[in-house]
């Protein structure tokens, strides 16, 4: 009977897997480098821009609050010392005039950006992005797994399509590579059969293998325990089994009936001590 085999649905769910999460990857890390970044920088941005200017009114509604109540006599001690640092702060600076006092649209202006900094920052400075972040989501998410990691297991996939080996009946063997009679199918390599699940069908007149691996496609091992078999059935099985495992096991079966065999029995002795 014909032996076929056919890509294996744990491979082909495997991949499928591998798209998703590599796709899924590479969207984000777009996202996060094209959006969600920018994003975080233009709010610190805004936050410490906000954050200047509304010092630079409240300092100026101070400053004429004190004054204020300077001419009115209001003042206290401690708000007179303030005043008076003020001022010397404002020359030391080069102003020669304190600033204006503000206008109504800047009231409104200081209103509004407080009301700002606490429904959009909840007056908290928010964080930078890392120094990393930009090269981490462009490199290795958005072109590490989205351009190429996607891509590659699309491949893996397409690339199997339709892909099949079969071992004929009169031993000839069809492959995506070509048709082999059985005369031309040499020996088959098994040296990492047992650690890889890939064996090598050597052909004549053909410098490269035939590689068949078991991983990807089912029934698989039963092609190569029917050539295994038969160029080396003192080594493997038809179902690609080491022969070595199965002699040691009738070799210890064996030995062991042996033991009891030639185990005197008490009946025996007490014969041979009548004897």
């Amino acid at each position: 009977m014909a032996i076929q085999t056919s890509v294996k649905r744990s491979f082909i769910l495997w991949n499928v897997l591998y798209i998703v999460l590599c796709g899924g990857l590479g969207a984000w890390g777009a996202y996060d480098y094209w959006v969600t970044i920018p994003d975080q920088e233009a709010a610190v941005v805004e936050y410490e821009e906000l954050s200047g200017r509304r010092a630079i009114l409240e300092i100026r509604g101070v400053l004429w609050t004190l004054i204020r109540k300077k001419s009115d006599g209001t003042i206290t001690e401690s708000e007179d010392k303030t005043l008076e640092t003020m001022r010397t702060e404002f020359q030391e600076a080069g102003l020669q005039q304190p600033p204006p006092p503000l206008s109504e649209a800047e009231v409104a202006e200081y209103e509004t950006i407080k009301a700002t900094l606490k429904d959009d920052f909840e007056n908290t400075a928010p964080e930078p992005p890392a120094s990393y972040d930009r090269w981490v989501n462009f490199w290795v998410y958005f072109v590490g797994t989205g351009i190429l990691g996607t891509p590659w297991f699309v491949w893996k996939l397409w690339s199997r399509r339709g892909q099949a080996w079969r071992l004929e009946d009169d031993g000839s063997f069809s492959t995506p590579e070509g048709v082999f009679a059985a005369d031309e199918i040499d020996d088959i390599d098994m040296s990492i059969w047992m650690k890889k699940s890939i064996a090598k069908v050597l052909i004549k007149d053909r410098a490269e293998p035939i590689v068949l691996d078991d991983y990807e496609y089912a029934d698989v091992y039963l092609i190569v325990g029917a050539l295994a078999s038969k160029f080396h059935p003192d080594a493997w099985t038809e179902e690609a089994k080491p022969v070595k495992e199965d002699e040691a096991d009738e070799d210890d079966d064996g030995s062991a009936e042996s033991e009891l065999e030639a185990e005197p029995t008490e009946e025996d002795s007490s014969e041979k001590s009548k004897d």
